[in-house]
């Protein structure tokens, strides 16, 4: 089916209405057990609230990773600086923020040094 001129009020309406409604995906992430990096553009429609709430709900940003990183969460987070919510696909700073993560032998933290 090839989309008419008509057909893009029609899209912008039911986008509208989706963004309208209100979503709760609480349930939903505590059951996410893969490692998990949540990019961001620093100007991005999403609230930065809502990012760092996410990003906790992961195991993220809820205490300092310890000098040697063993406290570290699995979950990763990437705010992009000088993008959008619209043109951070087409970053070179995107692939460089996520290649590391997808590379990664291992997303776990070290083991504690000492004793």
């Amino acid at each position: 089916m090839i989309a008419s001129d008509e057909d893009w009020p029609v899209l912008l309406d039911k986008t509208g209405e989706l963004l309208r409604r209100d979503y709760d995906w609480s349930e939903d992430i505590a059951k996410i057990t893969a490692p998990a990096m949540l990019v961001y553009a620093d100007a991005d429609a999403v609230r930065p609230a809502h990012i760092v709430d996410f990003y906790a709900r992961l195991g993220g940003g809820l205490r300092d990773a310890n000098w040697d990183g063993s406290a570290r969460s699995v979950a990763r987070l990437a705010v992009l600086p000088g993008q959008t919510h619209y043109d951070i696909f087409g970053s070179p700073a995107l692939a460089a923020a996520v290649t590391p993560f997808l590379d990664a032998d291992s997303l776990e933290p070290p083991a504690p040094l000492g004793p």
